[in-house]
């Protein structure tokens, strides 16, 4: 009778958790004023505390602002560190509602106490909410639909019930992130009319009118914002892998600097850390601070940098060495890769046929796909070591096609993206699983390179010189 009467009492005081929690998920008839820049709410006095916990409810863009987290965090004074990330490629803040009422076992869960993320499959959401006394709880919503601001209705109240109900002593803290590339062809971006300010400025709303006026964010994370300051540097808008994921290099420490400074208010000019296997100028640190400072004291709105572009350099026509210098990289400290290219030719990693077969006009058809190509050969990771560059002009884009194994169909990982990205720096998380890469390119529009067959047609004008010599990789010197 005992054990009956304790549980009794226990499913009595979670009740009592959840309905406060519901409580306070009830829409306000009239929302306070929203907080403006360098008030209050955005002011995170810095104190001594040396333990720091953090748990994301995310998708690849809380994977990307906190790559480089940790080592941020211990420069920032902090000895004891837990991150940990649920993560569900895409997630939106509906599937995450979902998953949460019904604990269920769809996350990859990225955890990271040492420096090091380890990651375990099929987790339960609640299993990671309960797992620790998380200090701070961010949330965000999926990409695509980060700026419609209908979608955060219903979905946002039903996640922060089923967490609160479970940590309620825990800090909440809203990601707010940024607008796709200018040039990005992801499908989502047709939402804001494929035009960057437009969906800037409705993340912007969305966050101001669904998410700080609710009261339960103590602190919003102004990624978007700093992306958006960013871009007005000299670095211009060259963050993104892909067009919407962050650069391996600057995109993810600029963001993580975002949550550094959001999350603990203390001076960024203490974080000396730089990730292995990436070079940064003092140009261009300086500028990630600048950018990231400047989102904090004025989230809702860009501010532009102090190191601007320089009028006179244009990386749609800038070769690649001059882009290369132009980011603050030393082309001494660099070699540059002969590539042996075919042209009107391309992989396809997902197709069950050709497998790491390259598309020729030996072994295919012309079509409207083998027009648009140049290949290179396929690489191993001898062939391109960590902090290999990849550079291009802006105006192409190239595909870097993977293989976990030659002549075997692509089963445990997705075909990449195409990348329209000035820079890239190679490292492990840009191999991944993969153990051979290879790069089809072309221009970012699809341009054909050439108007007809050239085996019928030899003597047409081509653009494959032009899409070859805006590409190149640099090979660090050992």
């Amino acid at each position: 009778m005992k054990n009956i009467r304790l549980k009794f009492m226990a499913l009595l005081m979670v009740f009592a958790v959840c309905a406060s929690a519901c409580e306070k998920q009830v829409p306000p008839t009239s929302y306070p004023p929203i907080e403006q820049p360098g008030e209050t709410e955005q002011e995170t006095p810095e104190d001594n505390s040396t333990t720091i916990k953090i748990l994301a409810i995310g998708n690849s863009f809380s994977v990307d602002a906190m790559e480089y987290l940790y080592g941020m965090l211990v420069d920032l004074g902090y000895e004891e560190i837990v991150l940990g990330n649920l993560y569900i490629a895409g997630c939106t803040l509906e599937t995450h509602a979902t998953n949460f009422q019904n604990n269920s076992a769809s996350y990859t869960y990225y955890l990271n106490t040492t420096g090091t993320w380890n990651k375990t499959a099929s987790y339960k959401p609640m299993d990671a909410v309960s797992s620790e006394q998380w200090d701070i709880i961010t949330m965000q919503q999926g990409s695509p639909k980060s700026g419609q601001a209908q979608t955060y209705d219903t979905y946002l109240a039903s996640l922060v019930t089923s967490v609160m109900a479970v940590c309620p002593d825990s800090e909440l803290a809203w990601h707010m992130t940024w607008a796709y590339q200018a040039t990005s062809t992801h499908s989502g971006f047709a939402s804001y009319n494929n035009d960057q300010m437009t969906m800037y400025n409705a993340i912007l709303n969305a966050v101001q009118t669904k998410v700080v006026p609710t009261g339960w964010f103590g602190k919003v994370i102004p990624n978007g914002t700093a992306v958006q300051n960013m871009r007005t540097s000299f670095v211009g808008d060259n963050l993104t892998r892909d067009g919407y994921h962050m650069s391996y290099d600057k995109g993810r420490y600029l963001t993580a600097l975002g949550y550094a400074k959001a999350l603990t208010g203390r001076d960024l000019d203490k974080v000396t850390y730089t990730p292995t296997g990436y070079t940064y100028s003092e140009k261009e640190i300086l500028a990630m601070k600048e950018a990231v400072n400047n989102a904090y004291e004025t989230p809702y709105a860009v501010t532009v940098s102090t190191y601007p572009p320089d009028k006179n350099f244009d990386p749609a026509t800038a070769t690649p060495e001059e882009i290369l210098q132009y980011n603050g990289y030393d082309p001494a400290n660099y070699t540059v890769m002969q590539i042996q290219y075919t042209d009107f030719a391309y992989y396809n990693s997902s197709n069950k046929n050709y497998k790491s077969t390259m598309y020729t006009l030996d072994n295919t058809s012309w079509n409207s796909t083998i027009c648009d190509f140049v290949a290179t050969p396929i690489y191993t990771k001898e062939d391109l070591p960590n902090g290999t560059v990849i550079v291009q002009q802006t105006g192409n884009m190239y595909r870097p096609e993977g293989w976990t194994e030659l002549d075997v169909v692509n089963t445990s990982s997705t075909r990449p993206g195409n990348v329209t990205t000035n820079i890239v720096v190679v490292d492990d998380a840009w191999w991944g699983d993969w153990k051979y890469r290879a790069f089809n390119l072309a221009y970012a529009d699809r341009t054909d390179l050439a108007a007809s067959d050239p085996r019928s047609n030899p003597n047409q004008t081509t653009f494959c010189e032009d899409v070859k010599s805006g590409f190149a990789i640099y090979l660090p010197k050992k």
